[in-house]
Order: structure tokens, then sequence, then C-alpha cells
């Protein structure tokens, strides 16, 4: 019954991700009454006690538990050591900055960026999010498609994403591009570009698609890729791309490549000798990423690793 209907509860404003009209939970259900769309599947789910709004596709990433742990201290430092320094340099004055957390996997960053004063939301459409049950701010969790984001035009004054655009557009968790990745990859930076306010700050970070090797992908052999990466391989993206795709969505720039200082912390490497001594070229070439001097080869090359940010 109509009467027996309730807002849907979340941190932030949440709507279909088809319409973004109201929801409303009726019993178990995620309600879209007022949804015109054909293809608004009119009725969502909870998953695992959080809010289901996934359209379209599911990122069917296969991680064991011990890999999600060690992704997690990855993003603990990461999160520490480069997105508050720099999320609280561009937020300025803000109180309590509104972020959001393009797939957040695990969802340790949304804790620890609300520990320190913002108001951060995550969402995610993989099998991480068995791991959101631990989460401190279970309302600060969507599972949603990045592609169709739940959220209203100009809620977020910072937008940001750890390799996820490279995982958009390929055929399952694999390396292997589709026909329509360009196509799913504009999709997904329309979306982060409606949901910032103008003026507001987007940044996204991957393997860089001109280094020669793939150091950050090849989980399971015979799914993903080798090592090497050819610069011809559309799977990973590179400066010239991202500025491409970020400005036909609609974004003002230019797009910038900015310092990738403090971003790896090499946690799992270095709990071994041979772990340590293998992180010692890495982090020599990531050098070239974060020094002010050698700021021309941020892009280049030479340097594996990338982050790029721009203004709405």
């Amino acid at each position: 019954m109509e009467s027996d209907a309730r807002p849907l509860a979340c941190a932030a404003p949440v709507g279909c991700p088809l319409c973004r009209k109201k929801l409303s939970v009726v019993d178990r259900a995620i309600c879209c009454p007022a949804c015109e769309r054909t293809d608004c599947p009119r009725e969502f789910r909870f998953t695992g006690g959080f809010p289901d709004l996934i359209v379209g596709e599911r990122f069917e990433d296969q991680l064991s538990d011990a890999q999600i742990d060690n992704e997690e201290i990855n993003t603990q430092h990461t999160v520490r050591n480069y997105w508050l320094p720099l999320f609280r340099r561009v937020a300025g004055g803000i109180e309590r900055p509104k972020v959001l957390a393009l797939g957040c996997g695990a969802g340790a960053e949304v804790d620890l960026l609300r520990q320190s004063g913002f108001d951060c939301v995550g969402i995610d459409n993989g099998n991480r999010t068995r791991a959101w049950a631990q989460r401190e701010a279970p309302d600060a969790l969507v599972l949603a498609n990045a592609m169709s984001l739940p959220f209203p035009d100009g809620y977020f004054d910072i937008a940001f994403c750890g390799c996820v655009f490279p995982h958009v557009g390929v055929v399952d968790d694999s390396s292997h591009v589709s026909e329509k990745s360009w196509e799913d990859r504009l999709a997904v930076a329309r979306e982060m570009t409606r949901v910032v306010k103008p003026g507001g700050h987007i940044f996204v970070s991957s393997p860089n698609r001109w280094f020669p090797f793939d150091l950050f992908h090849g989980r399971k052999s015979g799914s993903f890729r080798t090592p090497f990466n050819p610069p011809w391989s559309r799977f990973l993206l590179a400066a010239s791309d991202y500025r491409r795709i970020l400005l036909e969505a609609g974004c003002a720039g230019p797009a910038r490549a900015i310092s990738i200082r403090n971003y790896w912390g090499f946690g799992q490497m270095k709990k071994s000798l041979l772990g340590r001594l293998a992180s010692v070229p890495v982090k020599a070439l990531l050098f070239l990423g974060s020094n002010a001097v050698t700021r021309m080869f941020r892009t280049s090359a030479l340097v594996p690793w990338i982050v790029i940010g721009i203004r709405k």
C-alpha cells in the first residue's frame, strides 16, 4: 500500500538511476512508481542490506579475501597520503565537502574520507562489495553502475576514481575491449560531470597506456593480460585519452596530469626482501611523475601511473 512506503535512507539524495525521480521503499523493494522510461525495472532490491540500483552490466571481479585485504592496505595509504591532502587543497573553505568515490570497491576510502571531514559516498557494481558489511557508514554505500548514477545533478564538490575507466567497456573482468568501449567510457565521464557542481573537481587515475608494462593487473593467469603492454592496446588509457573523454563529457578544462607523489605505498611488496628490491626501479619511475622538476615526464612512456585532474 502507498501508506506503507518510506523514503530510501542514504547519506546523499538518491533517485532512480534512469530518471532520477524519488525512490521509496515498500516492504523489501525499492520502488520507482513515477518513472516514465520503458527500460526502467520499476523495482530495485537490497543486496546484503545495501540499495542495489545497478542497471546494465555488473563488474564480475573475482578476488579472494586476502586480495581484498591487500587492496584495503593500499587504499588506506593512498587516501591518507594522496587523496586527503589533494582534496583539502582543492576544496578550500568548503565545510564538509561532498565527495563521490566512483568504483570504491571494498569501501575503505569512504570510511577514511568521512572520518576526515568529507561527506563521502561510494558506489560500486562488483564483488568487492561483500566487504561493505564491515564499513562504518553503510548508508554512504550504494550499488550502482557508473554509467547510470542515482544522484542529482551538481550535488558533489569532488568526484574521483582509481583505475575504473580501464574496466569499463571490456568483456567481463578481462582486458578484452568491447566494440563500444569508448561509448561506455564516455557515458561514465558524462555521469561524473553531471553529478559534480559547476567549478567542482574530477580526478581519474590508472596505469598509463604509453608505459610498456602493466604493473597493476594480471591477477589470474589466462583471464587477464601479460605484463607487456603494447601502446596500441585500448584496455588502458593515456593522458590524451582522458583529456579527450573528459572534455567531450562537458568539463571546462584544462585537464592536467598532476603529481603522483605518495600515491603508492607498496604495502605488500614491503613484506619481503624480494618485494623491496623489486620496488626500487618502480619507485624510480614513479618519481618522474612526482617531482616538479620532471613534470614534463608525467604523461610520457617512462611513467607507469597517471592522475588527471579537471574542473567542471
